[in-house]
């Protein structure tokens, strides 16, 4: 039985800092929702084939020595990119680095990697799905349209940029039931 090859391209970032903008600091995106939404997703009737990937940059804490400022390894992120593989992300995450003396991050986005992964899979898939609201990604989609293949965005209604509307397919909003609020507990 034939399958729809859907490449789907997760900007963990762009969606992290959407849903907190959108819904306060305690809030984060359901991935399992997401991953599970884009696999039901679709406009053919044939069952999807698809490979997610997800793309994170992790941000390591500073910390104040008496030789002067040092970053560490955020275990947290650890843990969070553990639980995407286990939802079936090929999760592929980068460190955040900043100029040496001052504190200005580089090395932040993915646009570049994501648009270099996506071209990799021209020849395999039928559809490619990206999971962000950055206009940036527009040359990308463009390409994407010119070579024949359909077109997903999901992303946040007030995230997204004009120049999706005009390249993709389709549109689907991740709106509060794609969202959770983290439980927090104190710490002692």
């Amino acid at each position: 039985m034939p399958s729809e090859k859907v490449f789907v391209a997760v900007d963990v970032n762009n969606l992290w800092h959407a849903c907190k903008s959108i819904y306060g600091p305690t809030a984060r995106v359901d991935f399992l929702d997401l991953i599970q939404r884009i696999q039901r997703g679709g406009f053919s009737k044939v069952p999807r084939e698809v490979r997610a990937h997800a793309y994170t940059v992790s941000a390591p804490f500073r910390i104040e020595t008496p030789e002067g400022t040092t970053r560490v390894k955020s275990v947290n992120n650890e843990r969070f990119v553990q639980v995407l593989g286990k939802f079936g992300y090929h999760v592929q995450t980068r460190t955040m680095r900043f100029e040496k003396g001052i504190d200005k991050p580089f090395h932040t986005d993915w646009d570049v990697g994501i648009a270099m992964d996506a071209i990799n899979q021209l020849s395999w898939m039928d559809t490619f799905v990206l999971a962000s609201g950055d206009g940036d990604y527009g040359l990308l989609l463009q390409k994407m349209k010119e070579a024949d293949k359909r077109v997903e965005i999901y992303t946040f209604r007030s995230n997204a940029s004009a120049i999706l509307y005009e390249l993709a397919n389709s549109i689907s909003y991740l709106e509060d039931s794609h969202v959770y609020q983290e439980r927090r507990v104190p710490q002692p």
